[in-house]
Formats: structure tokens, C-alpha cells, sequence
């Protein structure tokens, strides 16, 4: 074991190294990086000879914004699509409805969600005759909030040290 302090020196030298030591600690100590984990991309895909109402079902299982929603269908529609866009949980709900002129669609409902919100997206096209939907793909990203995210905080040791074990293990 190796010995910090030699008792054999004077009492300033002895104080001079333990504060050398305390302000390298305090240097390290602040060096700290944290991690979040990114938004969530959410899809699913509907096929069929003629496909209207639900295309996607979820639920939520913390707080979060929903701040994209895309919808690409298997043609342009003539007359237009309308999407709802509907959250529902034991105390109500609410919806939003967009119409959807273009084979390929962005748009940003910015709809807060909590932990057991029900999420349902349908289509309907306005012209049931020549609008047949065969083919719908929507995806949307959920943003958890914050508060739960899972925050990763430690030292940038520690860090390098999980790294260089990960990395030993392949």
C-alpha cells in the first residue's frame, strides 16, 4: 500500500500535499456528462382492399408530446383524407382532425399525452368511391417529459471505466 503522507516531513509539507490532492478531486468532481434518452418513433402500417378508420392504436405509458405525425398513403387522394387524431382515458378525451390532400403528409398536432392515454389514428376519405385506400403508413414521435426521462448522471471516469469494460467484453 502506498503511504500519502510521510509522517517524517513537516506538518506544511504534509498540508501542501493534502491540498493538492482535495483541489484535483474537486477538478475531476466536476467533470460530469449526463444522457438523455431520445424521442420516440412510433409506426404502424394498414393494408387491405379498401382501408378507413383506425390505422393505429397505442398507449401511452408516461407523460409526453406527440409533435409529429406523418401519413403516406398508396396514392394521392382526389377529393382529400380525413385524419383524426384522438386521445382517450377514464376522464374523456379530445381529438383533432386534419384533411389530408397529398399522397404524403407532415403535420405537428403538439398533443400533451399522460401515463394510460389511449391514442387512436383513423383515416376516412372524403369521396368513399374514388378515393379506395389499399395501403396507409403513419408514424408519429413521442417526446417523454422530462420528468420521466431517465437521466443518467455520473463522473466522466466512471464513464470512461464502463466504456473500457464494454469494450474489454467483445
Amino acid at each position: 500500500m502506498k503511504v500519502l503522507f510521510d509522517k517524517e516531513k513537516p506538518l506544511e509539507d504534509r498540508i501542501s500535499k493534502l491540498e493538492t490532492v482535495v483541489s484535483r478531486l474537486a477538478r475531476r468532481s466536476k467533470k460530469v456528462t449526463s444522457a438523455i434518452i431520445p424521442p420516440v418513433p412510433i409506426s404502424s402500417y394498414a393494408s387491405g382492399e379498401d382501408v378507413k378508420g383506425d390505422i393505429l392504436k397505442y398507449m401511452f405509458t408516461a407523460r409526453g408530446v406527440i409533435e409529429k405525425v406523418i401519413l403516406i398513403l398508396d396514392r394521392k387522394p382526389s377529393m382529400g383524407v380525413i385524419v383524426n387524431i384522438s386521445i382517450s382515458n377514464d376522464a374523456g378525451g379530445s381529438s383533432k382532425n386534419y384533411i389530408v390532400t397529398n399522397k404524403s403528409s407532415i403535420f405537428g398536432p403538439n398533443v400533451e399525452v399522460f401515463s394510460s392515454d389511449k391514442l387512436s389514428i383513423s383515416i376516412n376519405p372524403i369521396d368513399k368511391e374514388k378515393d379506395v385506400i389499399t395501403e396507409a403508413w403513419v408514424a408519429f414521435t413521442w417526446v417523454p417529459h422530462v420528468s420521466d426521462s431517465k437521466i443518467e448522471s455520473c463522473l466522466i471516469d466512471g464513464l470512461e471505466k464502463s466504456l473500457s469494460e464494454m469494450f474489454e467484453e467483445t
